[in-house]
This record gives C-alpha cells, sequence and structure tokens, in this order.
C-alpha cells in the first residue's frame, strides 16, 4: 500500500509548539510518517537541528514515522549523526528513516567551513562510516535504519540509488517530479523505491485553497531559490496539488502511474499558512484524498 506523510519544518520559533501539535494530529488521522527538514542562517529559523527534533517528535508520538528530509550530511561529523539517530531510533521504538543529500547551499558550506567541492565524496563517506558504526559500535539502533538519499542532477540520483535504500526527490510540482523520474529510469537499470515530497493543499472551495496557499507557495519557491542562488519560477495555479480533495485525488493517482512513489509527504504548514487552514486541509487529506488516490490506484 502507498504510503502518505508530512514533512514539517520550524519557522518563527514562537510556532514551535503549534507545528509539533499539528504532527500530533495528523498521527491521529493516520499519516504513515513525518520528515524534518534541515537549513541554516535563513531569517526565518527554519530547522537547523532535524535530529533535536526527530527526538522531540519521538517523544510527542507513538506511531508515525520519524524521518530527515533532508540531513545535509557533508556538514556533520558521521559518527555524530550516526549516535545521535540511534538515540533517536531506540527512544522512538526503530521508527527511524534517516534521510540525507550533499546539500547545495554556499552559504552553509561557507559557515561551517566545508569544501563544497567534496559535497558528493562527503556523502559517500559518510553514508558508509554511518552505516559502519550502526553495525560496529555502540549505541545500536533498534533495528535497521533505513538510509534514503536525495538526488536531483543525473550524477546525484545515479550517487542516491547506488547508496541508499530509497531515493528522496523533492520537487514542488507534479511536473517536477515526473521529470525527476523520468532522469532517474535513464540514468539508472533498477531503481530504489522512490519518495516523492512537495506541495499539496486542499479545500472544498478550488479558489479559497489556493487563496489560502498561494502566499505560502511563493515564499517557500523564494526561499528554497535563495539557498541555491537562483531566480524563483512564476506562479501557476494549475502547477500544483493545490484545489478540491477530489481534482487533487485524481491529480495524485496520475502522479503515482509516471512516477510509481511508495510515499508521498507533503509541507503540514505552507508558510504564512494558519494552524486552522493547515489543520483543515490536513482532515481534508486523510479523509478524501487519501482513500481516493489508494482506491485509485488499486493499492
Amino acid at each position: 500500500m502507498i504510503e502518505f506523510g508530512v514533512l514539517m519544518d520550524v519557522r518563527e520559533g514562537g510556532y514551535c509548539g503549534e507545528r509539533i501539535g499539528e504532527v500530533v494530529i495528523a498521527e491521529e488521522l493516520g499519516f504513515d510518517g513525518v520528515w524534518v527538514s534541515e537549513h541554516h542562517l535563513t531569517g526565518d529559523g527554519m530547522l537547523p537541528a532535524p535530529l533535536v527534533m526527530a527526538g522531540v517528535l519521538a517523544a510527542r508520538t507513538d506511531r508515525i514515522r520519524i524521518g530527515t528530509n533532508i540531513l545535509v550530511l557533508p556538514l556533520h561529523h558521521p559518527l555524530r549523526v550516526a549516535e545521535d539517530a540511534a538515540v533517536v531510533d531506540l527512544v522512538s521504538g526503530g521508527r527511524l528513516a534517516l534521510g540525507v543529500g550533499q546539500g547545495y547551499s554556499e552559504r552553509e558550506f561557507a559557515a561551517f567551513g566545508v569544501d563544497r567541492r567534496r559535497r558528493g565524496a562527503l556523502l559517500e563517506e559518510g553514508v558508509r562510516a554511518i552505516r559502519t558504526a550502526w553495525s560496529e559500535a555502540a549505541p545500536r539502533p533498534h533495528g535497521r535504519i533505513p538510509i534514503f538519499v536525495a538526488g536531483v542532477t543525473a550524477a546525484g540520483l545515479r550517487r542516491a540509488a547506488r547508496l541508499g535504500d530509497g531515493v528522496i526527490i523533492y520537487c514542488a510540482t507534479p511536473a517536477d517530479l515526473i521529470a525527476r523520474r523520468k532522469l532517474l529510469d535513464e540514468v539508472v537499470d533498477d531503481p530504489p523505491p522512490l519518495i516523492c515530497t512537495g506541495i499539496m493543499h486542499v479545500d472544498d472551495d478550488a479558489d479559497r485553497a489556493w487563496a489560502e496557499a498561494a502566499p505560502g507557495i511563493a515564499y517557500l519557491e523564494g526561499e528554497i531559490a535563495s539557498y541555491g542562488g537562483t531566480e524563483p519560477p512564476p506562479l501557476h495555479r494549475e502547477d500544483y496539488l493545490v484545489g478540491t480533495p477530489d481534482d487533487v485525488a485524481a491529480r495524485l493517482i496520475d502522479l503515482h502511474a509516471a512516477t510509481r512513489f511508495v510515499h508521498f509527504a507533503h509541507w503540514l504548514r505552507l508558510p504564512t499558512l494558519s494552524h486552522e487552514a493547515a489543520v483543515r486541509s490536513l482532515e481534508l487529506i486523510a479523509r478524501r484524498v487519501i482513500p481516493a488516490v489508494r482506491a485509485g490506484v488499486g493499492r
């Protein structure tokens, strides 16, 4: 059965408690996973310590799986990551998934004093070191922690497929996710499972859904572009999984046919979105979108 999760970050620290509470609601609604992000030196305080937050979420939840999406591995000592991840896995009863990537933000690498040109090699070395630490050192994880690796380019996707138990792709729109899936299939003969992450927001009124989501999408696209030193894309309503539950479910069924994702996660609460609007969308997705998608794809 395909799975569904939520992406969680922490912006403007005063809302941290609300966002943790939203994850608790997601678990109550039956979502399969929660993913926490990592960025540094952001003006809004976007989550810089994903494994710390993963431990907090482990203490506040009982069932939902907890993953990093993604931890920028070249910025960390792999032994520290291995130990912290093992502790989170132990306190959560084996619910951790470690999602890692090579990163891309020049200002983050400069701040940490890491040579950005070596990020691919550091990612490979780090994954190997983490797996060795889990098998040979203490603390030992509760069980086998899956490592999912993020990729975007042809080289990055080849590396992700070779290193990871699965591949993570973040793209804001279905069209971009489909393009990355096509590229993955072109460069890897037998790709591992694919975790797709992106943007989704629903309401019974399609116009209200877009009015609520558009400012947050614009903000998020702008921030992501700034990390990479690029310009944000123009916003077109039809590009995003935003609308009524029926419309979004139909588009997700098409997306699954094109990408064969095993897990789809969306931003639980877009920047600028109110708690009430985020929870309303979450409830509609749980009760109307997910059942329709699972029925539509036959699992």
